[in-house]
């Protein structure tokens, strides 16, 4: 659709829906639009219009020329003497108008307006085809004449997405100027009944058929904004079961199926790179006391604020921070050695204490701490994603022991430290 499809969410779509779907619904003979969406449809037809305005102004003035000179092939014996000047003066101006007005609405600041334009141009082009009907002497020739304002109406009304209004005012206002044109300049009265017979006539069927085209247009138009707010609301709920599938709703870090899904990726790849894996394991000292103290609702709160501090600790792109489950988190540093990871474990730790969580029932702190247990390893076809996980857990029971609220390194990756980049 176009730029305005915001339209269809917020507040504001609701009711516009329900008032779409209740128009869709009742069949009626003309298709009304919601002032909600009335102005986006008349853009949608002026952008039409634009692109016929474009692509098709020299057909038109092909088509005017072909029309003046096959007329006066085949009619040249009636159109003698005044006659004759009349039909190609007639000619003229309807090129002219028709020329003026295709340059005038290429102006992005007419564009808008086209209607009003394409009015004055109908009227015009269509009064001067209804005065030479009137004042030709030539029968024959002001039936022919009659023709080919059939032919102006039917394009006005059909091809030129003038709205059904507009059409019957240029219809109006061209028999209006080619009569009073022919009555004051030329002292002539139209023939009433030739006049209203293939004039007259001619714009009500065409009208008819216009306003026949036009519902199924606004019909085709509802529908259509119901099936983009259908695909939009399908985008929504696939985002929102992606975020379902790989967030964890708590604390927005990813969860521990995601993190198990990037851990075994990043594994395989960081093994053929032969580059260092590093995993930092956190756990919130005495949570349990916490949640005791303060309830589960400041117990959830406390964990929002572990997540938003990990989140903003892990700076890289490429580096993962989520919920293994309960208070424990996790942090995967692909690429990154020991003292990397050392920093962003210190950062960790200092970001919480940044936070000064009441937390009365710790015997470490007098607020929320963590403690983390940091491991590293280059993967290796001998080695899994378990190995990873069980020393980074070991070190992080060893913080705990010694004392909680610290960083602690597994001994193996103290011991194979040197042999890292």
């Amino acid at each position: 659709m176009d730029s305005d499809s915001p339209l269809l969410t917020g507040p504001v779509a609701r009711p516009v829906l329900d008032e779409i779907r209740s128009i869709l619904g009742r069949r009626i003979i003309w298709c009304p639009l919601p002032a909600a969406v009335l102005k986006r449809f008349e853009r949608r037809r002026q952008a039409e219009f634009a692109m016929i305005a474009r692509l098709g102004w020299p057909l038109l003035l092909l088509m005017v020329v072909l029309v003046g000179g096959m007329g006066w092939w085949f009619f040249r014996a009636e159109i003698q003497a005044a006659d004759l000047l009349l039909w190609w003066q007639g000619i003229g101006l309807e090129l002219l108008v028709l020329a003026v007005a295709m340059a005038t609405v290429q102006h992005p600041r007419v564009l808008p307006h086209y209607q009003g334009c394409i009015v004055v141009a109908g009227i015009l082009n269509l009064g001067i085809a209804l005065l030479g009907a009137i004042i030709i002497g030539s029968p024959r020739l002001a039936q022919v004449d009659s023709y080919v304002c059939m032919l102006i109406i039917t394009i006005q009304v059909l091809a030129l997405r003038l709205s059904l209004w507009a059409s019957a005012l240029c219809g109006l206002g061209a028999l209006v100027f080619s009569v009073a044109g022919a009555a004051m300049v030329w002292g002539k009265q139209p023939d009433w009944s030739m006049l209203l017979w293939f004039s007259a006539g001619s714009l009500l069927v065409t009208l008819f058929v216009g306003a026949v085209l036009e519902r199924l247009e606004r019909i085709s138009f509802l529908q259509g904004l119901l099936l983009e707010h259908e695909s939009q609301e399908r985008e929504r709920l696939n985002r929102k079961l992606d975020r379902m599938a790989h967030q964890d709703a708590l604390s927005g870090l990813a969860n521990r199926r995601h993190f198990n899904v990037l851990l075994e990726r990043e594994w395989e790849r960081l093994r053929r790179e032969e580059r260092p894996l590093a995993l930092l394991f956190i756990d919130v000292d005495y949570f349990k006391a916490y949640n005791d103290t303060y309830g589960h609702a400041l117990g959830d709160e406390c964990l929002m604020a572990i997540g938003r501090a990990l989140a903003n600790a892990v700076r890289r792109p490429g580096d993962v921070a989520a919920r293994y489950g309960g208070e424990e988190f996790v942090v995967l540093l692909p690429g990154t050695g020991l003292e990397g990871a050392r920093e962003v474990g210190e950062r960790i730790i200092g970001e919480i204490d940044a936070f000064a969580i009441p937390h009365a029932a710790s015997p470490v702190s007098g607020i929320v701490t963590v403690s983390v247990g940091l491991a590293v390893l280059v993967p290796q076809a001998s080695l899994a994603t378990a190995d990873l996980l069980a020393r980074a857990d070991t070190a992080l029971y060893a913080a705990k022991r010694a004392g909680r609220h610290q960083l602690v390194v597994s001994e193996e990756t103290i011991a194979l430290q040197a042999s890292w980049p």
